[in-house]
């Protein structure tokens, strides 16, 4: 064999080596990781074990959930079971700042503010949205935040809604003001004595809430501690000049026969009723997927021109035009601090991060799976004809229900796919209702040490519910407001709102040294 070949084959053969070295073995692929989460599962959309948005969490992602359910309804109850119990998911999704403040505190919950290395989308979505502020503003006495939020536009989509043909067909215009809205509805119970013109859901609270905002102050579901800018101090509301206001206002109406005496206790069936049967003229509601629905209910049950319209909020009678403020958090996610212990921690917060900040995640939470479900065109993501929405009811195909997508880790608000679900008509409304600046601004951020909250818990206890019964009372009667005001006052005294009070300002004095 000459010289020259010789070096051929040797050449050759090293080549081969290296090659052969360079090949990796084949490993089998990594066993999926699973994650405990407890979810908020709504009765119209059930959880389906088959979801195909969790499939596709396991294709994309290699992650199992292992779903638990809490009933959207009285979710909180469901997180306080879950943290009592000691059986912890590892996951706990629609929490608020004031719901897991306590657990926090108790160093039951993860800190994401030591992690934000770690979640590159999270960074990256706060930076683009110019959001550092408001992140900043869910930080404990500590400095650290516990929730992964989500977060929205400040427009808000619970609204003053009435039954535009009524008053049409009777020559009165939409009320601008609370006397206007009562005169009017006065009138209209004379010509329909049947009617109950101003009918409202969730115990009144909705609509106290509503209401709250026109006098200055947080009512119903917004709470009751707010930040008196003139006075340069936090007040508990139901104690208030403005609160007199509105129970006085309510009062009027109920005398009147225009308030539904049954807003304090009836089903949400009940006022959905209502709604349609033709006896409500005036309510409070979300206003999102429009009104549609009801609508032809009242064309089905013989109101062929019935017709429910968002009302422009009205003034109410101190003066005040206003809509209850609008958080830009939207819900978020809170984690169980013994995760850090787990040998998945790192595949946790890797999960979460791309579920709910990536473009990839928002998409599949949101939109769901191009050619399923959306396609993408020149005017940006439309859904195909046979997803059903509020400009396609005729489509067949139930998203959410079927497929869990829009349910799960949906926390930030894209916009186009927000405004694309609504009817036009409410779009255009909204962003009136944005550019008329009607909601209400936001109370300064108030952190609380854990002392503190606790002993507000304490003193809620006791004056929560006496608040709430005198509200009825005053309302409908029973107590006088001026012969029971006073009194009322010193028993609020009594169960310690003015603690409350100091509990908040001297939160408030040690957060501005």
């Amino acid at each position: 064999m000459s010289k020259k070949l010789l070096m051929t084959v040797g050449f050759l053969a090293i080549v081969m080596i290296g090659f052969s070295s360079c090949v990796a073995p084949v490993l089998p692929p990594a066993a999926p990781v699973t994650f405990s989460i407890l979810y908020n599962e709504r009765a119209a959309t059930p959880l389906k074990k088959d979801w195909l948005i969790l499939d596709e969490y396991k294709k994309r992602q290699n992650v199992i959930l292992d779903v638990r359910l809490g009933d959207d309804a009285a979710y909180d109850k469901a997180i306080t079971q879950a943290f009592e119990s000691g059986d912890v998911p590892d996951i706990i999704l629609k929490v608020w700042p004031k719901t897991i403040e306590s657990y926090a505190s108790a160093g039951k919950l993860l800190p994401f503010s030591d992690y934000e290395n770690r979640m590159p989308n999270f960074m990256a979505y706060i930076k683009q949205h110019n959001l550092q502020g408001e992140l900043d503003k869910l930080r404990l006495k500590n400095g650290k935040y516990y929730i992964l939020p989500g977060y929205q536009r400040t427009i808000q989509v619970q609204q003053w809604i009435y039954r535009r043909d009524v008053f049409e067909k009777h020559g009165l215009k939409a009320p601008t003001t609370y006397d206007e809205l009562f005169d009017a509805l006065v009138l209209l119970k004379g010509i329909y004595p049947k009617a109950t013109p101003i009918t409202a859901s969730w115990g009144g609270a909705h609509l106290f809430a509503m209401m709250g905002a026109g006098y200055g102050i947080p009512a119903g579901w917004a709470g009751t501690s707010y930040y008196d800018d003139a006075a340069r101090r936090w007040r508990f509301s139901p104690a208030t000049e403005n609160y007199k206001a509105l129970y006085s206002f309510l009062n009027r109406c109920y005398k009147a026969g225009i308030l539904d005496p049954a807003i304090f206790t009836q089903s949400e069936a009940d006022f959905t009723n209502k709604l349609v049967d033709g006896s409500a003229l005036v309510t409070v509601t979300w206003v999102s997927s429009g009104f549609r629905t009801w609508n032809d209910k009242l064309k089905e049950n013989g109101i062929p021109d019935g017709e429910w319209v968002p009302l422009p909020v009205p003034a109410s009678t101190i003066g005040i035009r206003a809509l209850p403020a609008v958080d830009p958090l939207r819900k978020g996610l809170a984690v169980s601090s013994r995760v850090t212990s787990e040998p998945d921690f790192e595949k946790l917060l890797k999960f979460l991060d791309w579920a709910v900040y990536s473009e990839e995640g928002m998409t599949l939470t949101t939109w769901g799976i191009e050619g399923m479900t959306f396609q993408n065109t020149s005017a940006g993501k439309v859904y195909l004809p046979t997803v059903k929405t509020p400009k396609n009811a005729g489509g067949t195909l139930d998203i959410a229900k079927e497929y869990g997508f829009d349910s799960m880790f949906n926390l930030n608000e894209n916009e186009a796919f927000e405004d694309y679900k609504k009817p036009p008509e409410i779009v255009a409304f909204l962003e009136r209702s944005l550019l008329a600046n009607e909601a209400a601004k936001m109370n300064p951020p108030l952190p609380l040490d854990a002392n503190a909250v606790e002993a507000a818990r304490i003193i809620n206890e006791k004056i929560t519910p006496y608040v709430t019964e005198s509200g009825k009372s005053f309302i409908t009667g029973g107590l006088s407001m001026d012969k029971d005001w006073n009194s009322y006052l010193l028993e609020l005294e009594k169960r310690g709102y003015k603690t409350l009070e100091d509990i908040w300002n001297a939160a408030w004095e040690q957060q501005k040294r």
